[in-house]
């Protein structure tokens, strides 16, 4: 009997074994001859899930978390009173004279320390915008993207080595501001080309290209192959960034329970997220493949074409309707996740004068709930059959209620509305359970809507269009925080979830995957009667020669739906 058991024990664990990191070896001979770019294989998927696993701790721990402790801290422990500019900023909110304000110079204005986090935000966005916009389009040419995206991840990397600066010497408090900037645009550009990889991956998946075998382009059974993979792609790397997040925090947690927890500990803290992005970037260095896209056309410069082709697209909307309408929800959604995290942060630092402690503890809640959240969601979609779209607008409404929860702060009297510490953690939680599939999901339905061939410059407009935004509301809870206070913003901040949960009520999903179709047909259709006019037949795309395959396997096969 103890054989028997240790037998099926080991023929469980190679069954296992075999479906985590073993190809079906006769993939290769069935499947590859009908592509011309290599097939997805497992190691490759556990590349992208190990990238996102390291790499999304970023903006999970960092950029939410520990940078704005950080920056909002030197700040103002480089402010000064409103009333004499000779007298130092006090420690605690209690000891500033009645009607004063602490300022801190920006530029050539002087503003709060809060503000000040919000003004540099602003600057972050609009050099992301232009810097993502300009290299991405390029990296949907030749055999680049793997390289940039390795550069720019590894330069984010050795920039946040430098945040301790500015708490080692105070009067460097400055240079936390302007690396914080810089270790925004470089993630901003990177996580660009991280997203781009969702759809190529499925598009050479051994399962999804049986289904177009079989079926054909404009098959549901194609459709629905796609969309089940790009969400277990896009749930399963943000599950795997949230439980990379929970050890990062966990790393943290420790480093400031046994210490002093003071701003130069905040700075070596970042340090250690910076190493632990940089391992696993080796790993996806390691495990990934670069394939090959089409050359850049000739005379284009690297420097300009970036632009050049977004402006193309652009002009070019109207072909890509429900596309570009996506966008614009997705304008307003994005900015309101980003500056919901960052106000609740804020008032836990000003007016609940809670520390880094109890930050750390509503980091952690939230990333659990987050995992929690993900695995329901993935499950929801994958085996219940709801649609990613549905599950961007239920959960858009659901997280609007939290801010709605805030504003009952304002109300004279009210013991609830965040003004008690476990506020914070039930509200991480909720921000937890629904962040996740928001973000997830998201990507899933733009995916679907992006024409071949132009999945990085489409994706760049994608995070530009949340970035983008992400200067709007930083200004507007600015001019709140400086007439008002800090809980007024969440009147704004409310209708940054309703107003695009209702505008996706009115998105068809079939449509839009028609127009990418259609657009990507118009545009080989183009380039081939140009290619017929300057007598360059070699620019064309070739289709594999003796395949058994109708037309319209082949186009599916080629990834064209």
């Amino acid at each position: 009997m103890a054989n028997t058991s240790k037998t099926a024990q080991s023929s469980r664990y190679q069954k296992l074994r075999h479906r985590l990191f073993q190809d079906n070896p006769t993939d290769d001979s069935t499947l590859q001859p009908y592509i011309q770019e290599r097939l997805t294989k497992k190691s490759e998927l556990w590349g992208f899930f190990l990238f996102g696993f390291g790499f999304y701790s970023w903006p999970n721990v960092c950029a939410s978390l520990l940078l704005p402790i950080l920056v909002q801290g030197l700040a103002r422990g480089a402010a000064h009173l409103q009333s004499d500019s000779s007298i130092v900023c006090p420690e605690k909110d209690a000891d500033i004279p009645q009607g004063d304000r602490c300022l801190v110079p920006f530029g050539w204005i002087q503003v709060s320390p809060t503000s000040y986090v919000l003004l540099t935000n602003v600057v972050t966005v609009w050099c992301t915008i232009f810097v993502t916009l300009g290299v991405s389009a390029v990296a949907d040419h030749g055999r680049v993207s793997k390289r940039i995206m390795l550069f720019l991840c590894t330069c984010l990397s050795l920039v946040a080595c430098l945040f301790f600066v500015g708490a080692l010497k105070p009067e460097l408090w400055w240079l936390s501001g302007l690396v914080y900037v810089m270790a925004g645009i470089l993630y901003g550009t990177s996580i660009n080309f991280y997203d781009a990889l969702i759809p190529i991956l499925a598009r050479y998946h051994p399962d999804v290209l049986r289904v177009a075998i079989e079926f054909g382009e404009t098959s549901t059974e194609l459709f629905a192959a796609r969309t089940r993979w790009q969400t277990s792609l896009s749930g399963g790397a943000s599950a795997a960034g949230y439980a990379g997040s929970l050890v990062v925090t966990i790393m943290v947690a420790l480093v400031l329970l046994f210490t002093e927890a003071t701003l130069l500990i905040v700075g070596y803290c970042v340090i250690i997220d910076a190493i632990f992005i940089f391992i696993f970037i080796c790993c996806f260095a390691k495990l990934s493949v670069q394939r090959t896209f089409p050359p850049l056309p000739p005379g284009s410069s690297v420097f300009t074409y970036g632009y050049t082709r977004i402006a193309k697209t652009v002009r070019k909307a109207r072909k890509l309707k429900t596309l570009f309408y996506f966008l614009c929800t997705w304008f307003i959604l994005g900015d309101g996740l980003a500056a919901s995290s960052s106000m609740a942060i804020l008032i836990a630092q000003d007016q609940l004068q809670l520390g880094s402690d109890a930050l750390i503890i509503a980091a952690l809640i939230q990333l659990v709930a987050a995992g929690a959240g993900m695995a329901f969601w993935i499950w929801m979609q994958n085996t219940r059959g709801m649609q990613p779209l549905r599950v961007v607008i239920l959960n858009s409404c659901l997280f609007g209620l939290i801010p709605v929860y805030c504003l009952l702060g304002l109300i004279p009297g009210c013991p609830i509305g965040l003004q008690h510490a476990w506020e914070l953690y039930m509200l991480a939680a909720f921000f937890g359970l629904f962040m996740g599939a928001i973000y997830s999901s998201n990507r899933v339905v733009y995916a679907q809507f992006i024409p071949l061939g132009h999945e990085n410059e489409l994706f760049a407009l994608y995070e530009m269009s949340s970035v983008s935004s992400s200067w709007i509301a930083p200004l507007i809870c600015t001019a709140i925080i400086e007439r008002a206070s800090v809980r007024h913003t969440w009147w704004f901040l409310a209708s940054q979830f309703f107003i695009p949960a209702i505008m996706m009520m009115f998105i068809n999903v079939d449509q839009g995957r028609a127009e990418g179709i259609a657009f990507y047909e118009n545009e080989q259709k183009e380039l081939q009667q140009l290619a017929e006019q300057e007598g360059r037949q070699g620019l064309t795309r070739s289709e594999p020669e003796s395949s058994g395959m109708d037309k319209d396997h082949k186009a599916a096969v080629l990834g064209v739906v």
